[in-house]
């Protein structure tokens, strides 16, 4: 017993110690590195079960054509538009698309991206991009923001040029 409490004692001085040397041992790694990969929830790779989800408990409003896999929805002010492969079977997200009303000055919103992102701007022609995740894209152009499978776009765009 007393064996197990010494040992107890010096387990509860060393992580003190390590975390006065090293106080971010006790936040995760993971959330250093975190960087967001979402517009109101929808995120490229979400199946189109895991839309459905998300729209049904998020109770946004957003309508869908019967003959796609594409849901138009109106939230806090922007229209978004979620895109989804026809092709593959689970209908993954390949684009999420927000046409933002009244985005204020193009500078503060480029900041406010990037912060909420965690990523750095890119200076682009046409606007500004990040990339926020692993092979996902992120673009502002002034008026929306479009975050983008770069992969799953690139193989619809092979497959519409065979068509």
């Amino acid at each position: 017993m007393k064996v197990a409490i010494v040992i107890a004692g010096l387990i509860v001085v060393a992580v003190a110690a390590l975390v006065a040397i090293q106080p971010s041992f006790l936040k995760p790694a993971s959330l250093a590195l975190v960087k967001k990969s979402d517009i109101f929830g929808f995120s490229p790779g979400m199946t189109f079960e895991e839309t459905i989800k998300l729209v049904s408990q998020r109770r946004y409003l957003c309508r869908r054509s019967h003959d796609s896999y594409t849901f138009e929805c109106d939230i806090n002010g922007a229209k978004v538009s979620v895109d989804s492969d026809e092709a593959d079977a689970r209908h993954p997200i390949w684009r999420v698309k927000a046409e933002l009303n009244n985005p204020g000055a193009q500078d503060a919103a480029v900041k406010s991206i990037s912060d909420q992102f965690n990523a750095e701007a890119i200076r682009e022609r046409e606007g500004w991009t990040w990339i926020v995740g692993r092979g996902l894209k992120l673009s502002y152009d002034g008026l929306a923001l479009n975050l983008v499978d770069e992969a799953a776009e690139a193989r619809l765009r092979k497959e519409e040029a065979k068509r």
